[in-house]
């Protein structure tokens, strides 16, 4: 079970506030008092680990096509930000060792989503799993690594065991014992909108803290807060740290 997961965690950096998936989203969510910000991981054509959610590169910077087809030479110089606002522009993709050592400067806790290409489950948890073994503290809590891929978590769990998984679904499963036996992980993120408090409290028998996304409303996260979720995910911080429940 992982017991130091902060209420609050900013959804791709703090997604409302500042480009998803960079550096300067990490830095927006900690200016408000995030602790723990959750970010995506994928590989370049050349094999290196950076921040990025979607499979091709149109949505989020001024590239074009798949981002499994591009070299990290080319990514390098794309603008991340200019989509989001001007004030961004110019704003690069993040390595997975940039961003992991920005959490480190700025004491945040970090939830790496393994978000694999196609066919590149295997490759790109096993290489987030080494990047984080070479520039985590050995004195931090390990980052959270998480993924809707199973093969993903699978692979995770053989080559970093020492790092506590989070199983993702779009709906609660009903094997949670079998999943527990296979991946061992230490939390379930969820939709929100699948959440109900029967669901908390059955995992919550089985030492599976509920983390849910993507809660963007107090009023959403008071009544998820009532059902006893460990943390809602969110790109908008402000809008849902007034009502953490007190003590958490």
């Amino acid at each position: 079970m992982m017991r130091d997961v902060p209420p609050v965690i900013g959804h791709r950096g703090a997604a409302a506030l500042a480009p998803e998936n960079t550096l300067a989203g990490f830095r927006a969510a900690a200016r408000l008092g995030v602790r723990m910000v959750e970010f995506d991981a994928k590989l370049s054509a050349d094999g290196v680990p950076l921040l990025m959610h979607d499979d091709t590169l149109d949505r989020t910077t001024n590239g074009r096509g798949p981002v499994r087809e591009a070299p990290w030479a080319a990514l390098a110089d794309l603008d991340a930000g200019g989509w989001f606002g001007p004030d961004f522009a110019g704003e690069r993709i993040p390595t997975l060792t940039q961003a992991l050592d920005t959490c480190c400067e700025l004491g945040l806790a970090a939830n790496v989503e393994i978000k694999p290409c196609p066919g590149r489950a295997a490759e790109t948890a096993t290489a987030v799993a080494e990047t984080i073994r070479q520039v985590w503290p050995g004195d931090r809590t390990p980052p959270l690594v998480s993924s809707f891929s199973m093969d993903a978590l699978e692979v995770a769990r053989e080559t970093a065991p020492w790092a506590p998984r989070g199983v993702l679904r779009e709906t609660p499963a009903t094997d949670w014992d079998v999943l527990s036996r296979s991946l061992e992980p230490a939390t379930v993120h969820l939709n929100w909108r699948a959440v109900t408090a029967t669901v908390v409290a059955a995992l919550s028998a089985r030492s599976l803290p509920v983390l849910v996304y993507t809660v963007n409303d107090a009023g959403t996260a008071r009544r998820l807060f009532g059902m006893g979720v460990g943390g809602v995910f969110t790109d908008d911080p402000d809008a849902v740290m007034p009502v953490v429940p007190e003590g958490a």
